[in-house]
């Protein structure tokens, strides 16, 4: 390689390590650990698509670069910045690396905003934009409250340990518990004997974890996702057997039927979606309220020939 190659290549890794707006954000995992670990600080990461998310942008405009949050972010976090741009193309290995964080920690809509300790544990975190400086704000001490948290659980043994961690595990966002794969692992191992209990809750989430795996590599495909829950369904822990159900007809069954509906053309498409809804009824909801709710599924479908005209009707005005 020449000098001049050499010396374009050295720049290109530079700016990659630079800071990227207002406020010392930087993008490189590595160094913000590095950082955060020399500085007693927490990870703020914030995983965007700088020239192409809407939300990202807004977020950036109307939180990110405020003087009012920058002043307030830096002096608790080491700043991160995970941009996947489309316009601006990013060298291959960088591209790879940065694509390879989004599938570690399960980031799979923009923005989404992470705290993690300089050990790469999650703390805490949000998906999509937020209102204003405040409320980002309050999202953020939150996921510091949490850091202290596992800090004091860290300090006890045995059952008290493992019960602390759970206290913690259990004050995780919802949409984030996922992440916390090495704390699940944690309170298994403070308190293999499960006196406290909390080895079902436990497994049950980490099941809830192996299933949306699962489903992540069958994005849109409603038949192989059905198929997909139905095997989880038939193998669910107790506590996630309604919850699973519940998933399966919020993210596959109705989204199907209203495609089904959509395309419709015929009366008997109609009442193609509705034998597909009656169908997937029967291994979508617990035999509590299966009963009632086939009934009302049923009382949708009593004039096909009126659901027909409406679904044409949507599509006329959507053209």
């Amino acid at each position: 390689m020449n000098t001049f190659s050499h010396s374009l290549r050295a720049a290109a890794l530079a700016a990659l390590i630079l800071p990227a707006s207002a406020g010392n954000w930087i993008t490189d995992m590595d160094t913000a650990r590095q950082q955060a670990a020399s500085e007693g600080k927490a990870i703020l990461a914030n995983f965007t698509g700088s020239d192409w998310c809407g939300y990202c942008i807004r977020m950036k405009n109307t939180v990110l670069d405020k003087p009012e949050f920058s002043s307030y972010a830096e002096n608790k976090f080491v700043l991160l910045e995970i941009d996947l741009p489309r316009r601006k193309q990013l060298p291959a290995a960088e591209l790879q690396k940065r694509q390879e964080l989004c599938r570690q920690y399960e980031v799979s809509g923009f923005p989404t905003f992470l705290i993690l300790s300089h050990t790469g544990e999650v703390l805490g975190g949000w998906v999509g934009a937020r209102p204003s400086v405040e409320s980002t704000v309050a999202l953020l001490e939150n996921a510091l409250a949490r850091q202290q948290m596992l800090k004091a659980a860290r300090a006890l043994t045995g059952a008290e340990r493992a019960k602390a961690l759970m206290e913690v595990y259990e004050s995780y966002p919802k949409n984030f518990k996922a992440a916390a794969a090495a704390l699940r692992a944690e309170i298994y191992a403070s308190d293999p004997e499960d006196s406290t209990g909390l080895r079902e809750q436990v497994q049950a989430d980490a099941q809830m974890q192996e299933l949306a795996a699962e489903l992540s590599a069958y994005a849109r495909n409603y038949q192989l996702q059905t198929k997909v829950y139905d095997k989880y369904i038939a193998k669910a822990h107790p506590l996630n057997r309604e919850r699973m159900m519940e998933r399966k007809r919020q993210h596959v069954v109705f989204p199907c039927l209203n495609l089904m509906l959509l395309r419709a053309e015929t009366v008997e498409d109609i009442l193609k979606g509705r034998d597909y809804v009656l169908e997937q009824a029967e291994t979508s909801y617990p035999e509590h309220m299966k009963a009632q709710m086939i009934e009302a599924l049923k009382a949708n479908f009593a004039d096909p020939q009126a659901l027909l005209e409406q679904v044409r009707a949507r599509r006329t005005r959507k053209k």
